[in-house]
Order: structure tokens, then sequence, then C-alpha cells
């Protein structure tokens, strides 16, 4: 009885070692299958990145293809560049990803999400640099507050400068920063050197194009941290593969 129920426990122990090794496998081509596809979408947008990093989450990922539908997986893209921009990193999270085992086995059909939600976070130098700021700089407290300081010269006389600034949707593919309040820090200022930094700061308002997303991802949500721009974008009915 006793050696049954080791060689029970041996046969066990093997058969799940293969089932788990043939999961991994299948979840391994998957991954495979969207990096490619995904390194070829950044191609067709005339992009460059780093090489992506793919996570199909799940196990048993083979019971959930073979139910047709895996909760969600990730796409991490490193240093995404174009339009002369960078960005360190874009995550994307696609969720009600239909894979069928038959387009994993044969390489032939769509894997496809329901859903696809990206995030990155746009570094403030990154972004002074796209507006082309000069003489100027950002900083973001922790209330979300957007800072603006540096120095601008009028009628050769240079005057440190300090103000706030605000960053929102100019479309589904483009940020526009304006520059809200800006003051001199010098209190002893005239009303003429006044009148023309208000007027300088009427002329801070600048349209900023992102690099264009994979996926025909839409911008929708911004949110100022005191690490950068947290940029977020979605899109539907997306094709993973084709």
């Amino acid at each position: 009885m006793r050696r049954f129920l080791i060689t029970t426990v041996v046969l066990v122990l093997i058969v799940g070692a293969g089932l788990f090794a043939m999961d991994r496998a299948v979840a391994a081509y998957a991954e495979d299958q969207i990096r490619t596809q995904t390194v070829a979408a950044i191609g067709e947008q005339g992009m460059r990145s780093g090489e992506p990093r793919v996570d199909v989450g799940g196990f048993p990922f083979v019971n959930e293809v073979l139910d047709g539908h895996d909760e969600k997986l990730v796409i991490v893209i490193p240093d995404l560049a174009g339009q002369g921009l960078t960005l360190p990193e874009l995550t994307l999270v696609a969720s009600d990803v239909t894979a069928p085992l038959e387009t994993l086995r044969s390489g032939q059909g769509e894997i496809t999400a329901a859903r696809v939600e990206g995030s990155t976070l746009v570094p403030w130098d990154v972004v002074v640099a796209a507006a082309k700021l000069k003489d100027l700089t950002l900083a973001a407290t922790e209330d979300g507050t957007l800072q603006v300081n540096g120095d601008a010269t009028f009628a050769g006389i240079t005057v440190p400068l300090a103000g706030k600034a605000q960053v929102s949707l100019a479309s589904p593919t483009k940020l526009r920063l304006r520059v809200t309040e800006l003051s001199g820090t010098n209190a002893n200022l005239n009303a003429v050197m006044k009148s023309l930094i208000e007027a300088y700061k009427d002329k801070l308002v600048f349209d900023i194009a992102l690099p264009k997303l994979p996926y025909d991802l839409k911008l929708s949500k911004l949110r100022t941290t005191p690490d950068g721009l947290d940029v977020t974008g979605f899109a539907e009915n997306v094709p993973l593969t084709r």
C-alpha cells in the first residue's frame, strides 16, 4: 500500500510538472507573438524603442486559453521615442483578451483585447525640452501644483520669475502646457516691468505632440506628480496580433 501511494504521488508530480511545462510553453509562445506584433506596431508608427517585455499573467494559462479568454496581459515598452520626445517607459495593460488555442497552435488568426490602457510618466525636464521653454523650469508639489521658475530679460534687465502652470489635453494625441501665473520675485518692480511680465506670460502656451502610441492609444487622463506628468490613454477592440 505504501509503495502504491508513493508511486501515485510520483506520477502526480510528473504529470503536474509536465502540465506546468506545457502551460509555460504555450504562455511563452503567446508572449513572443504579442512581442513581435508590438515591435511591428511601433515601427509602423515611425517610432523606435527598446525590446518590449510581455507577461501574459494568469496560471494555468492553457485553461484560460481553452475558455477563449485571458483576464489580462501586460506589455512594457522601454525608451519609446519619436517626434523629438522619448518616453522612458510605456506600460500597456490589455484586459478581456481573446486568445483561441487554434490561433496559438497555428500562428494564424488574431489575439485581441477588448480594452488596452497605457500609462507613462513624462519627466518634467522632458516636458520643458518638448515645449522649448527657455530659461524656465517646471516642478510639481505633492498636491499636484505645477510651479514655474526661471529668468527672463526685459529691456536689457534680467528678472527672476516664479509662477504656476497647467497641463491639459489639447487633443487625443497632444498635451497643452500653459503658464497661468507669473510674476517677478523682486518686490521693487515698477508697473511697466510688471506689464511686460504679464504679456510674456500670455505667450507661454505650448502644444506638445506625444509620440504616436502603439495600438492607436488616445490620451484620456493627466496627473501632475513630483517626478513628472503621469499620462494615461486607452484603446478598445485592439488586435494584439494579426
